[in-house]
């Protein structure tokens, strides 16, 4: 079977200390680089982002800089901001059957492209193959990186537990596979519209018009994400797309946020019942994240469970009063 053509789609915006280790991690894919196609979004950067990628671009074989198309994005379309904007002008130039997207601060594995497809087309639906979403690990040096990287392979969990039961849940920009035919059936990200969590609402967007969805969740379809260098801005951003798009996945998190709140309250009353509760969560937690570590070959972040357990009741419940303060959503240096 001949491999079929693949278009990868990344929006970069003041990528200087990200993009490079991007780069090189897809200068090493394994799949055909006559049948890989890579384009890159310069979303207005005042840095090196751009420079940065020419550079490397330059010093690449002849076949390797075929691969590679950095186009500026210097206007709006269908009314679009931020990275809608850049996927939607990406996606007329992409001429591959597939869209494979991922972010700029995202390394992938050499295998990326050939596992992404192979889940795609997973077996298990009569339906036409539109979306997958792999998985992503947060790089992690210390214990608030740790918890962060095990938030986000609980939350996977449970999307492919989702899934398994067929219930849609969320895409994941920086891991994610959609089929064109899909894309341009939903008219792209110009009928989408804009949407501060624009992964989701083109996840959503497929499965509405009938396609169907896979979720990964082993090592083969991982790649490896830096912790937000602002991490309260990302919350907010999350938080309100959640709400603004009714995804199911915003009321375990607001429920999560309340926690501490309400279990405080009820000490006054009754103090054994937050030691009870706090106890059954931290035993679920480590059930759990040891089966999800040795899974992922992770074990090494089972140690961080206990302080995981504390950081989701404060966490959370920081993240919720942070979307409720009367500040403007930021990111990646802009309102929204």
């Amino acid at each position: 079977m001949n491999a079929p053509k693949v278009s990868i789609l990344i929006a970069a915006r003041n990528e200087e200390n990200n993009i490079p280790d991007l780069l090189r991690s897809l200068s090493c894919l394994s799949y055909p680089k006559e049948k890989t196609q890579i384009l890159i979004g310069n979303d207005g950067s005042t840095d090196k982002t751009a420079e940065l990628t020419e550079d490397f671009i330059a010093a690449l074989s002849e076949l390797e800089k075929s691969m590679f198309k950095v186009l500026t994005i210097e206007k709006s379309i269908a009314g679009l901001r931020g990275k809608a904007n850049v996927l939607a002008q990406l996606a007329h130039h992409a001429t591959g059957e597939y869209f494979a997207l991922t972010d700029a601060d995202v390394e992938v594995p050499p295998d990326w492209l050939e596992k992404m497809l192979a889940l795609i087309h997973t077996p298990g639906s009569n339906k036409k193959a539109g979306v997958a979403t792999g998985l992503t690990l947060v790089k992690n040096d210390n214990w608030f990186e740790a918890c962060q990287a095990i938030e986000w392979l609980f939350a996977l969990k449970l999307m492919k537990t989702m899934t398994e039961y067929r219930l849609p849940s969320t895409g994941m920009g920086n891991n994610m596979m959609v089929t064109k035919d899909a894309y341009w059936a939903v008219g792209g990200y110009e009928t989408i519209g804009f949407s501060i969590v624009e992964d989701y609402a083109l996840y959503k967007a497929i499965i509405d018009k009938g396609f169907d969805f896979k979720q990964g969740f082993d090592a083969s379809v991982m790649t490896v994400t830096k912790p937000p260098p602002n991490y309260f801005e990302q919350r907010k951003r999350w938080v309100a797309g959640g709400i603004s798009t009714g995804s199911i996945l915003i009321y375990p998190a607001l429920l999560q946020g309340f926690a501490l709140p309400i279990l405080i309250t009820v000490s006054f009353f009754v103090w054994q019942i937050p030691f009870i509760v706090v106890g059954f969560n931290l035993l679920v937690n480590v059930l759990l994240g040891y089966q999800i570590f040795v899974r992922l070959g992770q074990l090494r972040l089972f140690r961080y469970i206990p302080v995981y357990t504390a950081y989701m009741y404060v966490f959370w419940f920081l993240q919720l009063m942070g979307y409720f303060l009367p500040t403007r959503l930021v990111w990646k240096g802009r309102n929204y």
